[in-house]
């Protein structure tokens, strides 16, 4: 069991893991607000693991568009890559490489270990 209570200046928000049953506190916060409208189309069953497979399979769209996700994931990378080099970097994305830290493009691939290859 896991959650998150965000304290604001009108209220609270509290949460279990994953963002799952928000309720505003107080109470009286929570019953004048109301549901928000449905925006983004929900994944039957709540079952994201199958809805990522089916997107994959173009069965369907994702929930989370792959376009979107691998920008997110390239920049989380990168924000490591720049704690391993120790500084700020400059990273030109359309030949993804490094420029003002050249040590930190040895960061940017690996060699795979014996036995596995593309």
């Amino acid at each position: 069991m896991g959650g998150a209570l965000l304290v604001g200046s009108k209220g609270k928000l509290l949460h279990d893991t994953y963002g799952k049953n928000p309720r505003l506190l107080p109470d009286s916060l929570h019953s004048s607000f109301g549901k928000p409208a449905r925006k983004l189309a929900r994944i039957p069953f709540e079952n994201h693991e199958m809805n990522w497979v089916d997107a994959a399979k173009g069965k369907t769209t994702a929930s989370c568009p792959f376009e979107y996700a691998a920008r997110l994931t390239e920049v989380m990378l990168l924000g490591v890559v720049a704690l391993k080099a120790g500084r700020k970097i400059e990273y030109d994305g359309a030949n993804m490489r490094v420029t003002n830290v050249t040590a930190a493009n040895q960061y940017l691939e690996r060699a795979p270990r014996p036995g596995w290859s593309l």
